[in-house]
């Protein structure tokens, strides 16, 4: 056993896989044995299921906290099986990884649009599908412990507001009491005998409310210290969540890296060029996601990051990865320094990656030399300016990029409607790709 392996192992060990409860649903009872006995050794509990119905139902009544759900199964198949459980107020929160033969970007984007969160590739790898499971897992628990700390920072607002009013009654109260006394003042006034029998009532009543004002303002400084403390509280708690969002943007980063770690892995069992090349572009774009989670972590600024260093680190990997140098292709940089949110640096970050490995992979062929050019600025009505253009052999002709059948092309396209903005291929000394968008805006998450 290598020393990775031992290390995984380890840290399956460590993982309190005993609090936890799987549905296995497969009409394969060879599927079922081979996966039920590896998983119940490191001490989940699992429920099996051999059609999509009878899972639907064990699911509402056991509610487990994953499901491995299989595609092909008679009766109702498994993407029917997964829309029934995200309809289902009991069940549309747990999470479903598939598990299927079927490996076509179409049938994967067909998953991903009825509610599943992973993808497990038969033949099954019982360790594949452990490490996917404790990744879930360990998500599921994290946005648990963070629900229960947002709900505890809002008992606790709700009890310093509480707390305030009760202190704005207090002086108003006290506002009432000063103008009768006033008033009173005012009334006694008329003759010395009356006005000396009320000095000596009205010494009495301030010696009094003197007592009761001294007794307040303590109570008052109790609220007040109180207060402080409730303040101190909040902040301590803002504290750690922005640290806690830290750690899921540190977390998400290495899960992402742990994916395409498992790739490479998988690639040393491939002989076909094609599927080993698309294995390197999935692990391309596994990477431009990741890095945009390694900037949040590092950045002050959770709801920013900074893209330009962000493009510097993409267009590096992109030539380490094809194992570029740099006297055959040269890369050249003209960008400004532009701050963006996650909703458009994720897409923009995708964008980009396919462009440039479209143009490494099909401008250059041979040992051909040449450039490419990436240039970023904002113009002056704030709209992103993002242009990638190289002098290689040029787009054909006869191509339309919007309809060919290329996942890569079809990508870029789907990816600039989500950034809602526009794109336009030229080919003057090579091919030359500009787009135009502005930042995606949504509603505050905090």
């Amino acid at each position: 056993m290598s020393l990775s392996q031992i290390n995984t192992s380890q840290n399956n060990l460590d993982f309190e896989f005993d609090r936890y409860t799987i549905l296995l649903v497969d009409d394969n009872p060879n599927n079922l044995e081979l996966v039920v006995d590896y998983l119940e050794d490191y001490g989940l509990t699992i429920l099996v299921s051999q059609d999509g119905e009878s899972a639907f139902n064990r699911a509402k009544y056991a509610e487990p906290d994953l499901i491995l759900l299989d595609v092909m199964m008679p009766g109702i198949d498994g993407y029917e099986t997964c829309l029934l459980l995200k309809s289902d107020p009991k069940t549309k929160n747990i999470p479903v990884i598939f598990m299927t033969a079927l490996s076509s970007p179409e049938d994967r984007i067909k998953g991903f649009e009825v509610g599943a969160l992973d993808y497990v590739v038969k033949p099954i790898q019982q360790e594949e599908v452990l490490a996917r499971i404790k990744i879930h897992l360990q998500l599921k628990s994290l946005h648990q412990e963070l629900q229960e700390k947002n709900a505890i920072l809002i008992k606790k607002n709700l009890l310093l507001k509480h707390q305030i009013q009760k202190q704005e009654a207090t002086e108003m109260n006290l506002k009432k009491v000063k103008q009768r006394l006033q008033y009173a003042l005012k009334e006694r006034t008329d003759t010395d005998r009356a006005l000396k029998k009320l000095n000596e009532e009205l010494e009495g009543k301030i010696e009094q409310r003197t007592l009761e004002l001294i007794q307040f303002n303590t109570k008052l400084q109790q609220e007040i210290s109180q207060r402080k403390d409730a303040e101190f509280t909040i902040k301590k708690s803002l504290k750690e969540k922005e640290m806690l969002l830290k750690e899921i943007h540190h977390r998400v980063k290495n899960n992402l890296l742990v994916v395409s770690s498992l790739l490479e892995f998988q690639t040393d069992y491939i002989q076909d060029p094609d599927v080993i090349s698309m294995f390197a572009d999935s692990q391309n774009r596994i990477y431009s996601m990741a890095l945009i989670h390694e900037q949040l972590y590092q950045s002050k600024d959770l709801a920013k990051l900074d893209f330009s260093e962000y493009l510097k680190s993409l267009v590096c990997n992109l030539f380490e990865s094809y194992n570029i140098s740099q006297e055959l292709i040269r890369y050249h940089l003209q960008i400004e320094k532009i701050d963006l949110n996650i909703e458009t640096a994720h897409p923009c970050g995708l964008l980009v990656n396919e462009l440039i490995s479209n143009a490494l992979e099909h401008g250059f062929p041979g040992q051909r030399k040449g450039n490419i050019w990436i240039t970023l600025r904002q113009d002056s009505d704030r709209k992103i300016v993002l242009k990638i253009e190289d002098d290689g052999i040029g787009f054909p002709e006869d191509l339309d990029f919007r309809e060919t059948e290329s996942l890569g092309m079809q990508l870029v396209c789907t990816l600039i409607e989500q950034l809602e903005g526009e794109i336009e291929m030229k080919r003057d000394r090579g091919t030359s790709f500009e787009l135009i968008f502005s930042e995606l805006h949504y509603t505050n998450r905090f």
